[in-house]
C-alpha cells in the first residue's frame, strides 16, 4: 500500500511540475533558513561545553561599586589568582592567563628565518591553566608544562606555519627578536566552539623574568587582558566562595575594599554575558530561533495555500477515485504521501543550499567550524529529521483533510465551492500571518541597518580617517630610534603627522582610575580614563582644542590635556578658567598642570556614554606609532612608511592597521546580527512571494469566467488588476497595523541598549510596510495581468 501511495504521488507531482517545483523551492528555502539558524545557535550554545566538568569551572570577574554606579570588569590580577590557589579550600584548581597582542615571533629552520607578528592568538599562561582545561596533545615533554621560564606550547597550525612540520619538540621560537623560547608541547588545532582560542602559550614565568616590576603582588593590577579561572571542589558552592572573597577584601585591597566585589562567572555564561566581554547575548539567539521557526511556518503556509489552490484542478480526479471505491482515509494518506515526497525533496534541496552557504556561516562566526562533517553530527541529523516530520504534519494535514473530504458528485460536476476547498477566509488569514512576519523582519532590518550606519558615520570627536597604526617592536626602548623613524617618515610630503601612543582615542584601552583636582583634600567621586600620547597626538587625530595647547615634549614636567566632559565633572564651565590648575592622576601617580581642553570624544563604542578623560605623555607605555597620511596615493604612502620602517627596524615585521578598521570592530556583533536578519528577511520575502502567487492563482482559477465576462462587458486590464489588488491591499494594511506595534516595541528595546542611537521615527516603520506592499502588488499584478490578457473566449469556455 505504501509503495502504491508513493508511486501515485510521484506520478501526480510529475504531471504538476510547476506546482511541485514551487513547493519544493518554498519549503526548501524555509528549511534551509531553519537549518542555518540551528547551526549558528548550536555553535554558540555549545561553546566550551566540551570541557570536562565545565559546570564546575568559573571565571573570576569583578564589579566595581563606584559612586556613579557599577562598572563591570572581566579582567583580574595575578595576585588574586595566587591567593585563590592558596587560601580557599573550596577551590580545586586555579589557572591564570594574560593575552599578549602584537607580538613578534620568529623561527630559524635550516637557515630560513620566518618572522611574523601575531596579533591576537598569543598569551602567557601558567601550568594551572594548562591543567585546568582539556587539550588534545600531539607532543609534550611528559612533565609539568609551562612551569619553567622561556618555554612555549603551540598549536599544530603554528608549528606548520613556523617550521613546516608538527615535529618541533625542543626547537626554539624567538620572542620579539630578544629571547628564545623552547618548545615543550604541540597541541591539536581547536575544532570545537571555544572562547579559549589561543594558538601559542608562553609560560608565565617568562613574563616574570621579563617584567621585574611588582605586578605579581599587586591586587590592584587589574587588566582586561588577564583572566583567572577556577574549578571548585565537588560539593562546594560558588556563592560561598564569593562570600569568602568579599570577607577577605580588606586583606587584598585595604581601605578601598568597599569598591571591589569579585564574582564567579560560570564557564557556561562566559560566552553570553556582554558585561564581562561575552560574544553574544542569549536573547539574540532566541530571536534568531524565532526567525527560524517563522521561516518554517510561512513556508508551510505556502504549501497549504498552493495545495488548496491546486485542489480545484484535481477535483475530478478525487471524484473519480471516490466513485471507484477509494475511502476518505486512503485519499488522506495518498495526499500525505505526496506531501512527504515534496518535503523530502525540499529537505534535500535545503541541505544542498546550506552546504553552499557554509562559508557564509564561517564568516559570520569568524571560524572554520562549519564544514561538510557537521551534517553527520547527531544533533544536526535529529533536527533535520524532526523538521521534516513536523513540516509533513503541519503542512500536509489540513490540505489532506480538505481534499479527502470532497463531495464526489460536486467534484465531478466542477461545482465545488470555496467552503468545500477550505474557505478563502482561512487562506487570507494564512497570507496575513505571512505578511505580518515579513513586515516585522523588514522593519527590524531597516532599524538595524540605520543604527549600524549611524555607528559608522557618527562624529567621534576626532578625525579617524587616513590614520594608520603600526605596532612598535617590544624590544625598542631607545628614544633616538623613535625620533629617527619619525623624522624619516616626515621627509615624505604625503606623511602629514606622526605620533607615539598607547592606543587611539577610541579603543579598548582600559587604563584609568581616581583623580584629584586643584590640590583638593579629597579625591573626586568619579573615575577618569587615561589616554597616553606624545606632543603630536592631538595633531594626528585633529582633536579640536577648546582652550590652551597640546602637551609639549619634556622629560620631567607632566602636562595634561583634559576633555570637556572631565572639565564639566570638575564643576568648571569656562575652559580658560581650568588652564594652569593642578591635576593628579591616581592610576599612573602622575601630577602636573592642565595645559589644554579638547572637545569631548568617544573613548569606546557608541554603545557607551562619553567618559571624563585625560591625555598625557607616558613614553614607557607607548606601543604604537600613529601616522596621518594623504590618501590621494595610498599605496605610495604605505610604501614610504615601510621604507622608513625598514631603515630603522630592519629585523622587524612591518604591519599596519587603519584606525577606522579598529573602530569598526566595536560593531562586529551588530554587523553580524544585521547581516543575519537581512539575509533571513530576504528569504521570508521570497517565500511570501510564493505564497502570494499561490493565493492569487487560487483566486484567478475561481474567477476565470468572471474575468472573461468583465472583459466582454468592456473592463480594462487595469480594472481587473484593481479588482484583485484591493483585496491584497486590505491584507497588507491589516498586517501592517499588527506588525507595526510589535516591531516598534521590539526594536525600541534593542535600541535602548545603546547610549547613542537613532530615533525610531514613524517613517521607518511605514517604509517597512510600503516595501512589503510594493512587493505584494508586483507579485499579484504579474499573475493577474496574465489572466486579464487571456482571450475572453477561452475564459468563458473553461471548465
Amino acid at each position: 500500500m505504501l509503495k502504491n501511495y508513493i508511486q501515485i504521488a510521484a506520478r501526480n507531482l510529475k504531471i504538476n511540475r510547476s506546482y511541485a517545483l514551487l513547493n519544493v523551492f518554498g519549503l526548501g528555502l524555509g528549511m534551509a533558513g531553519a537549518v542555518m539558524i540551528f547551526l549558528f545557535l548550536q555553535y554558540h550554545l555549545s561553546t566550551d561545553r566540551h570541557q570536562p566538568d565545565f559546570d564546575r569551572i568559573y571565571k573570576v570577574v569583578l564589579d566595581m561599586h563606584l559612586d556613579e554606579g557599577i562598572e563591570h570588569e572581566q579582567g583580574s590580577a595575578y595576585a588574586l589568582a595566587t591567593a585563590l590557589s592558596h587560601d580557599y579550600s573550596q577551590i580545586e584548581k586555579v589557572g591564570f592567563i594574560s593575552k599578549l597582542p602584537n607580538v613578534t615571533l620568529s623561527s630559524n629552520s635550516g637557515g630560513e628565518v620566518k618572522r611574523f607578528i601575531e596579533k591576537e592568538n598569543v598569551a602567557y599562561a601558567d601550568e594551572g591553566y594548562i591543567n585546568l582545561f582539556s587539550f588534545d596533545w600531539i607532543q609534550n615533554n611528559g612533565s609539568v608544562l609551562l612551569s619553567e621560564p622561556f618555554t612555549v606550547v603551540l598549536s599544530e597550525k603554528m608549528a606548520l606555519k613556523y617550521f613546516g612540520t608538527p615535529d618541533v619538540m625542543g626547537k626554539t621560537l624567538r620572542l620579539n627578536n630578544a629571547n628564545d623560547l623552547r618548545i615543550v608541547g604541540v597541541l591539536k588545532d581547536q575544532n570545537k566552539p571555544t572562547d579559549l582560542d589561543f594558538n601559542i602559550y608562553i609560560s608565565l614565568p617568562t613574563l616574570k623574568q621579563l617584567d621585574r616590576t611588582n605586578w605579581t603582588g599587586e591586587f590592584g593590577w587589574i587588566s582586561s587582558k588577564n583572566a583567572t579561572f577556577v574549578k571548585k571542589a565537588g560539593g562546594s558552592s560558588s556563592a560561598t566562595i564569593e562570600k569568602s572573597l568579599k570577607a577577605n577584601g580588606l586583606k587584598y585591597y585595604g581601605e578601598t575594599a568597599k569598591y571591589y566585589e569579585h564574582k564567579l562567572q560560570p564557564l557556561s555564561e562566559v560566552h553570553f554575558d556582554e558585561r564581562y566581554g561575552g560574544q553574544i547575548r542569549r536573547s539574540i539567539l532566541w530571536v534568531l530561533a524565532g526567525v527560524g521557526f517563522f521561516l518554517l511556518i510561512i513556508a508551510s503556509i505556502n504549501f497549504i495555500n498552493l495545495a488548496t489552490a491546486q485542489a480545484l484542478k484535481r477535483a475530478k480526479e478525487i471524484g473519480i477515485r471516490k466513485v471507484l471505491g477509494s475511502t476518505k482515509s486512503q485519499l488522506f494518506w495518498q495526499f500525505m504521501a505526496e506531501t512527504a515526497l515534496v518535503t523530502i525533496f525540499a529537505s534535500v534541496f535545503a541541505l544542498i543550499l546550506v552546504f553552499i552557504l557554509l562559508p557564509s556561516l564561517n564568516n559570520w562566526t569568524h571560524t572554520k567550524a562549519f564544514h561538510f562533517g557537521v551534517f553527520f553530527q547527531f544533533e544536526v541529523i535529529s533536527f533535520w529529521l524532526c523538521t521534516v516530520i513536523a513540516v509533513i504534519g503541519f503542512a500536509g494535514f489540513y490540505p489532506a483533510v480538505i481534499i479527502s473530504g470532497f463531495n464526489p458528485i460536486a467534484a465531478l460536476k466542477s461545482k465545488l465551492g470555496t467552503q468545500q476547498i477550505g474557505g478563502i477566509g482561512l487562506r487570507r488569514s494564512l497570507i496575513t500571518v505571512q505578511l505580518i512576519i515579513a513586515q516585522i523582519l523588514v522593519i527590524g532590518t531597516l532599524v538595524l541597518v540605520l543604527q549600524l550606519k549611524f555607528f559608522k558615520n557618527a562624529d567621534l570627536g576626532f578625525d579617524q580617517n587616513a590614520v594608520i597604526t603600526i605596532p612598535l617592536p617590544k624590544s625598542d626602548t631607545i628614544q633616538k630610534t623613535k625620533d629617527a623613524i619619525r623624522n624619516d617618515m616626515l621627509e615624505y610630503p604625503d606623511i602629514k603627522s606622526v605620533s607615539y601612543q598607547y592606543e587611539a582615542p577610541t579603543s579598548s584601552m582600559g587604563f584609568g582610575g581616581s583623580v584629584r583636582f586643584d590640590n583638593r583634600a579629597e579625591w573626586e567621586k568619579f573615575v577618569i580614563r587615561d589616554r597616553f600620547g606624545d606632543e603630536n597626538y592631538l595633531q594626528t587625530y585633529r582633536m579640536p582644542l577648546l582652550a590652551g595647547r597640546s602637551i609639549m615634549k619634556r622629560d620631567s614636567v607632566v602636562e595634561f590635556v583634559i576633555n570637556e566632559e572631565l572639565m564639566k565633572r570638575l564643576g568648571v564651565r569656562d575652559p580658560q578658567l581650568i588652564l594652569g590648575k593642578q591635576l593628579e592622576d591616581g592610576a599612573s601617580g602622575f601630577k602636573g598642570q592642565i595645559v589644554g581642553v579638547v572637545k569631548s570624544f568617544h573613548l569606546k563604542s557608541l554603545q557607551e556614554a562619553v567618559e571624563p578623560c585625560v591625555i598625557f605623555a607616558n613614553p614607557k607605555l607607548y606601543k604604537e606609532v600613529a601616522v596621518k597620511i594623504d590618501t590621494k596615493n595610498l599605496s605610495q604612502s604605505i610604501q614610504h612608511i615601510n621604507q622608513a620602517w625598514q631603515k630603522n627596524y630592519p629585523d622587524e615585521v612591518f604591519s599596519y592597521e587603519f584606525v577606522s578598521e579598529k573602530i569598526a570592530k566595536f560593531y562586529e556583533k551588530e554587523e553580524q546580527l544585521t547581516s543575519l536578519i537581512r539575509s533571513f528577511a530576504m528569504v521570508a520575502i521570497l517565500i511570501c512571494c510564493l505564497g502570494l502567487y499561490g493565493m492569487v492563482s487560487f483566486m484567478v482559477t475561481q474567477k476565470t469566467k468572471e474575468i472573461g465576462v468583465r472583459k466582454v462587458l468592456g473592463a480594462s486590464v487595469s480594472n481587473i488588476v484593481s479588482l484583485f489588488g484591493k483585496e491584497f491591499l486590505i491584507l497588507v494594511t491589516f498586517a501592517f497595523f499588527i506588525a507595526a506595534p510589535i516591531s516598534w516595541y521590539a526594536m525600541t528595546n534593542w535600541l535602548n541598549h545603546f547610549a547613542y542611537r537613532i530615533d525610531l521615527d514613524w517613517w521607518i516603520v511605514v517604509s517597512g510596510g510600503i516595501i512589503i506592499l510594493l512587493i505584494t502588488l508586483i507579485t499579484v499584478g504579474y499573475k493577474v495581468v496574465i489572466a486579464a490578457l487571456m482571450n475572453p473566449v477561452k475564459s468563458l469556455t473553461s471548465e
